[in-house]
């Protein structure tokens, strides 16, 4: 009895408990430390990860100095060498509003940021813009003007596609026009992909089906299905 009343003294419970909270403390504080603080900000071009060549500084810089002048709507490039371990879509989330990008009210702002290390990227934008910049379309330019570059580290002609893509689409909604024209889709490589494989795997599929009395739409869902093709982030890797 002596040793059941032992077990069950709360005294011996927060002394079995103290420890794992402890290493929870510390845990927490490690990855707080690791985390990598937000930069002050220098204006519409912020390259912490010195990937940017000059000349792509400037005409970046002149692209979304005309588009703010004109219409109050910033877009903000940013690089960093790393976020020490942070989800990049959130550290992006909490840097907008950490930097107030887009005024107070309306917040009408873009931030286009990529971080070297991790090598991810994300267009974060602000509500009062999501309406002529959603997902689909800020996916699109994502994918076709900004990670064929970044795969090949082609940083400055990347982040110059996407700011002048996304700058155009919003000048074209205010009703202004800006100098230049929309920046060209980044060339795709060549995979070398054949659809002959698959052609010959469905047949043969369809016909054992057939023998089986079974179908094979099913089978033909899962080979073609539909996918997304929006987001506001994603990885790239090296070319």
């Amino acid at each position: 009895m002596y040793g059941t009343g032992m077990l069950q003294s709360p005294k011996l419970k927060y002394l079995i408990l103290l420890p794992a909270l402890l290493l929870l403390f510390l845990v927490s504080i490690s990855s707080a430390r690791a985390e990598r603080p937000f930069p002050k900000p220098k204006g519409l071009v912020n390259d912490f990860a010195n990937v940017i060549p000059p000349a792509y500084k400037q005409k970046i810089a002149a692209v979304t100095g005309a588009l703010l002048q004109q219409t109050g709507i910033p877009v903000v490039v940013v690089t960093m060498p790393d976020i020490g371990g942070a989800e990049y879509n959130d550290y992006a989330n909490r840097l907008y509003k950490a930097w107030g990008i887009g005024k107070k009210g309306e917040d009408k702002g873009v931030l286009i940021f990529v971080t070297m290390k991790e090598r991810k990227m994300r267009i974060e934008t602000g509500y009062g813009v999501e309406g002529i910049l959603p997902d689909g379309l800020v996916g699109e330019i994502r994918d076709r003007y900004m990670t064929p570059y970044l795969k090949q580290n082609k940083f400055g002609e990347g982040l110059l596609a996407g700011a002048s893509a996304v700058a155009q689409v919003i000048a074209k909604a205010s009703g202004i026009e800006l100098s230049g024209q929309m920046p060209q889709k980044a060339a795709q490589k060549q995979s070398g992909f054949s659809f002959l494989p698959i052609l010959i795997i469905l047949i043969i599929v369809m016909l054992i089906s057939k023998r089986r009395g079974g179908s094979w739409f099913f089978f033909l869902a899962l080979l073609f299905g539909l996918g997304g093709g929006g987001g506001r982030g994603s990885g790239y890797s090296s070319g």
